[in-house]
């Protein structure tokens, strides 16, 4: 696969980061401390248990262990049953239980020295999908690699505001227990277009049904495939064809999940790690973007407690 021309000379970096380095001056301070606060962080989806990660705030100079395993982890149920969590070590906890759709949970997590924090959040009910393809080769984009287009529809439930995420991958040709993710183009689509992340280069459409309620939607969106071969028979014109399965998966989101992982998408490439399918942009490691707050729902601490159900399938050739 041919790869676009660097704008950046590599050669310069060693001498660039030395000309930096010269005007670093070494300064000692008193940090202030870190706030006494707890980090709690869990999934909610029908397809697993109760899983719960527990940490806490420390200072850079702090060499004792983030995580904590002598928490309670309390979970409570729209009903009024309680639950604790086990501990598992290394700061998880778990149920033997799982999630079931629609229904609220509240976690409320207790350390010693630490304010309690908890956190509430309510699993979505999966949303089918109607239909599903992808067609290739559909174009070339501006390195003239070849390009298809992923084709999905669904029907969105009326009455409600629902979130979503779409996200495709390509089981790796390399290794058979790897999966590549491909970033989708969908700029011709009003809903994706609306929630304006396309210059972030986000690894999966994040968008709510503000411009759909109610209705069907379609998604038609543009990939650039990991790999694909050339095969002809019979002295019939070549077809092209690639070389392993593409996957979509259809994620109906809480709120929570869409505003953290909406925060997430900026984090990323605020940190520098803008990645166009052709390595790391060396610019941008060295300019990065000023730093933005991460989405939390955790009452009194930080993390996200967040859920989602979904539905996956390996997509037909059309």
């Amino acid at each position: 696969m041919k790869k676009p021309p660097q704008c950046f000379n590599r050669a310069l970096l060693p001498a660039l980061l030395l000309t930096l380095g010269s005007c670093v001056d070494q300064i000692s301070t008193d940090l202030p401390a870190p706030p006494k606060r707890l980090v709690v962080n869990s999934i909610l989806t029908p397809d697993s248990v109760f899983r719960v990660q527990v940490s806490r705030v420390t200072s850079t100079t702090d060499a004792s262990s983030r995580l904590l395993s002598s928490a309670q982890v309390s979970l409570l149920t729209a009903g009024g049953s309680t639950e604790v969590l086990r501990s598992q070590g290394n700061g998880l906890y778990a149920s033997t239980n799982q999630p079931a759709s629609s229904t609220a949970y509240t976690l409320t997590v207790q350390a010693n020295d630490y304010p309690t924090v908890s956190a509430t959040d309510t699993v979505p009910a999966v949303v089918p999908i109607r239909e599903a393809w992808y067609s290739f080769p559909t174009g070339t984009d501006r390195n003239h690699e070849l390009l298809g287009t992923v084709v999905v529809r669904f029907d969105d439930p009326a009455a409600t505001e629902n979130f979503y995420e779409i996200s495709v991958y390509q089981q790796s040709y390399r290794a058979a227990q790897q999966s590549n993710g491909l970033t989708l183009d969908a700029r011709g689509n009003a809903a994706i277009v609306a929630e304006d992340e396309s210059e972030l280069n986000p690894k999966s459409l994040v968008f709510s049904d503000k411009l759909f309620n109610g209705r069907s939607f379609e998604l038609r969106a543009s990939f650039l495939t990991g790999g694909y071969s050339s095969s002809s028979t019979n002295g019939q014109p070549p077809v092209l064809t690639i070389t392993a399965d593409i996957n979509l998966v259809l994620r109906s989101v809480s709120r929570a999940y869409y505003q953290y992982r909406k925060s997430w998408t900026r984090h990323l490439y605020n940190q520098g790690v803008k990645d166009e399918g052709y390595g790391y942009d060396l610019t941008q490691l060295l300019f990065l973007g000023d730093p933005t707050a991460m989405y939390s729902n955790v009452g009194g601490g930080y993390g996200v407690v967040a859920g989602y159900a979904k539905q996956s399938l390996i997509l037909p050739l059309r």
